[in-house]
């Protein structure tokens, strides 16, 4: 057992569970499914949305502090700026890396979600469990099956040579997910060595087994469950010969079909792909696809108020977030067979519930333009009540090395501006008795008093 089907084997089973609760329906399941890892994941969205209110409360801050620093992108003052933003995050208790730990964990686990719905043979059936070969060998038989129906379709029955090669190229695209590869061969052409596609003497490639993917387990699922009403139907419409039934019959995968789910919902199987043909119906997966997202995207906008980023402006958002995102989804749903979408379909209406639940429940507080005037006026506060620090050096009294020590200045205090007269301040070290005690600390704009005794003699 690899180390990806250890992984897949749990979640294999909860879509078994998720089968028996709906009756071996496939889109019931999915639904089931769906709603379980919700669940599942209810500790990980419960960790992100306290990240995110974290993130919210911290935000005024933040923002004051890089308009402090606005205008100034020297490396020292962005070191500076980013420095002073890492002290606020640790005094706050906020973490900036708390949001991303649980789309790490997500984002793998998502993949795996989707692995399981695109293999029902692995994961929805005990085939394999039963048959350690059994994809290898039916998606053999399978790349086998097309290629005897292609070599049999009768061109005549078709309207049109492009129709004709349209359903040639369809054949060939599923056997290309089964595993098949075209045949080649080596032929001298002008004295040089080629490699060129075998094609039967109709012109049709000759496509051979190769190796089974994990991608094809929806189509070889189809063939077995569905293959014997498409072939009728071709047969019915005279694209195919009366007798190719029996190849079908040959080929042996219709006794499995008991073992699979259920893949049909109105009379619609959901292992083919929509398309402007006979499965124009399933035309409407990668539509709802398209709308649940988009309205799931205006949900999130109207209930999770928007963080300002570093700029002032909301995270993320934008066209292509609002329409470019569930189009590209929509599209894939095109693509795909129609179950894929369905669990998509499943999985946005579930978050869209999530979204609401958390939104009354952990509600994310909202970043106010009063808010970030506070936080400038605390900041401001913070850095004006800050003092100077004053130094004690305690010394040998016969360590002179202190006597003459200088002390830079910007100015002398006068207002003339002159930077030549300003003068460095010379600061006297004062003798200290091992009984005495330091004498109070005076503020630095406080002339210094002389000590009795003393020559009074504090600034050169």
């Amino acid at each position: 057992m690899s180390f990806l089907e250890i992984i897949y084997t749990p979640f294999s089973y909860l879509m078994k569970g998720c089968l028996w609760l709906a009756g071996k329906n496939y889109v019931f399941a999915l639904f089931f499914f769906a709603l379980a890892i919700q669940i599942i994941f209810i500790p990980v969205y419960i960790k992100q949305q306290k990240a995110q209110i974290s993130s919210a409360k911290v935000r005024p801050m933040e923002m004051a502090i890089r308009e402090k620093y606005k205008g100034r992108t020297d490396r020292v003052t962005m070191q500076k700026m980013n420095m002073e933003i890492q002290e606020m995050y640790q005094k706050s208790g906020h973490s900036q890396f708390a949001g991303c730990l649980p789309m790490l964990i997500t984002l793998p686990l998502i993949l795996i979600l989707y692995a399981i719905v695109r293999q029902p043979i692995s994961y929805a059936s005990s085939l394999k469990s039963r048959d350690a070969d059994f994809l290898s060998n039916y998606s053999r038989v399978g790349v086998e099956f097309y290629q005897a129906e292609k070599e049999a379709l009768i061109k005549e029955s078709y309207e049109t040579a492009d129709d004709y090669n349209k359903a040639v190229k369809k054949l060939q695209t599923l056997q290309a997910y089964l595993g098949g590869k075209a045949k080649t061969e080596t032929v001298e052409e002008d004295g040089k060595k080629v490699e060129k596609e075998v094609k039967t003497e109709s012109g049709v490639a000759v496509i051979e087994f190769k190796e089974a993917g994990s991608n094809g387990e929806l189509y070889l699922a189809n063939l077995i469950t569905d293959g014997r009403s498409a072939v009728q139907k071709n047969i019915d419409a005279g694209h195919l010969p009366a007798d190719f039934m029996a190849k079908y019959d040959e080929a042996g995968l219709e006794q499995y079909a008991d073992d699979l789910p259920n893949f049909h919902i109105f009379g619609l199987n959901i292992l083919n792909a929509s398309d402007f043909g006979e499965n124009a119906w399933l035309l409407f997966v990668p539509v709802l696809v398209f709308l649940t997202q988009f309205f799931a995207i205006k949900l999130n906008r109207k209930l999770v108020p928007a963080v300002p980023g570093p700029n002032g402006k909301p995270v993320g958002g934008g066209l292509f977030m609002e329409v470019g995102m569930p189009l590209l989804s929509g599209f894939f749903a095109y693509q795909w067979p129609a179950a894929m979408g369905i669990y998509w379909i499943w999985r946005t209406l579930l978050d869209m519930v999530k979204t609401v639940v958390f939104a009354k429940a952990m509600p994310i507080p909202k970043v106010t333009q009063e808010q970030i005037d506070a936080a400038k006026k605390e900041l401001k506060g913070s850095v004006s009540s800050k003092k100077k620090k004053r130094i004690t050096i305690e010394v040998d009294e016969d360590d002179d090395s202190y006597d003459e020590l200088v002390v830079k200045r910007q100015g002398d205090g006068s207002s003339d501006g002159d930077a030549v007269n300003r003068k460095p301040r010379r600061v006297e070290m004062l003798s200290l008795d091992d009984d005495e005690e330091l004498p109070p600390a005076k503020r630095n704009d406080e002339p210094a008093e002389p000590k009795e005794g003393d020559d009074g003699k504090t600034e050169n």
